[in-house]
């Protein structure tokens, strides 16, 4: 039983040592002012191509995303799922798909525009989607 749990304390920390973590932030405008700390959030890639996080908007709103990098380095697909715990709907009413970018500014740090929209449309048939900044640091 020891060398089960030694077995598998070892690969648990040979995984996290070849992972790369990521700590994002959303620029978000409130009441006619830029803020960076209302969105922020922890990513970790999986491998060159595939990173997931999870973001805490405001008070109890979560958002668990996903992206996948497609064609070149930098340009990314994303999923966005929007935990409300006010909101009970169906899972597609809480789902974004998006494209985004992202540019290196300065060693590890990157700035990552995007643009995500929902996936079901509103009750008035529309589907407004959203222009986001966020920045990213690389670990």
């Amino acid at each position: 039983m020891t060398k089960l749990f030694l077995t598998m304390t070892l690969a648990l920390f040979t995984t996290m040592a070849s992972a790369q973590y990521s700590v994002m932030t959303t620029v978000i405008e409130v009441e006619d002012e830029y803020n960076v700390t209302d969105k922020i959030g922890v990513g970790y890639q999986i491998n060159e191509c595939s990173m997931v996080g999870i973001t805490m908007d405001g008070e109890d709103r979560y958002e668990l995303l996903a992206r996948y990098a497609v064609l070149t380095p930098g340009l990314w697909a994303t999923c966005v799922y929007n935990h409300d715990s006010e909101n009970d709907g169906e899972l597609v009413d809480k789902l974004e798909l998006g494209l985004g970018y992202s540019f290196k500014v300065w060693d590890n740090l990157y700035v990552d525009p995007n643009y995500t929209m929902p996936v079901k449309a509103d009750e008035a048939g529309d589907r407004e989607g959203k222009l986001n900044l966020s920045l990213s640091y690389k670990f």
